[in-house]
């Protein structure tokens, strides 16, 4: 597991020194990924998305149509050594892993949900340098927590109710997972 651990310590540094793109208004972000307001003192919250996405397009009469793309991430510059290094720490960790997509998200605090688009296992890790942050996973009242930091956890993610642990520090996560497909 060597190999893993040098590459996630890449993955660190290069995520650590990225310029993320500020991803937390209702156009371009996701609003469950915002949890209420926070406090000034509170890091600002990014993520973005290689790999396939939703796009929603609107037609006429407000019909709207939805298809999976490759997302803009994707194709951006700056974003290409943390999409290749992620890749290549899931081909020595589980090569036999299937995903279409792979979120890198920075500070961020969910609240309970499942991940009703998505398709099969995902996997998360946690990076960087953080404590708190679990995974904390919901079997029915009961809440579990998962300690991710630098150990990978595979659940289905689309049944399973889970949220964001509070957590102090600069918390960067890395999930593997498969968008379902909508033909």
């Amino acid at each position: 597991m060597y190999m893993c651990d040098d590459i996630l310590n890449q993955l660190t540094e290069e995520l650590v020194n990225l310029k993320w793109s500020r991803m937390s208004n209702k156009k371009y972000g996701r609003k469950s990924l915002n949890v209420a307001d926070t406090p000034d003192d509170e890091p600002d919250r990014y993520y973005f998305i290689a790999g396939l996405v939703r796009e929603w397009s609107m037609r006429a009469h407000n019909n709207y149509t939805q298809s999976l793309v490759i997302s803009k991430p994707t194709s951006m510059p700056k974003h290409q050594k943390a999409i290749e290094l992620a890749t290549k720490y899931m081909d020595l960790y589980d090569p036999s892993f299937s995903y279409t997509s792979i979120q890198f998200s920075r500070c961020m605090l969910t609240p309970k949900h499942t991940d009703k688009n998505n398709l099969g296992d995902s996997i998360i890790v946690g990076i960087s340098d953080y404590e708190g942050g679990s995974l904390d996973i919901y079997d029915g009242d009961e809440i579990i927590p998962v300690d991710i930091h630098r150990k990978p956890y595979r659940f289905n993610a689309n049944s399973t109710y889970h949220k964001t642990g509070n957590f102090t520090g600069d918390r960067i996560t890395i999930t593997f997972y498969s968008v379902r497909d909508f033909a």
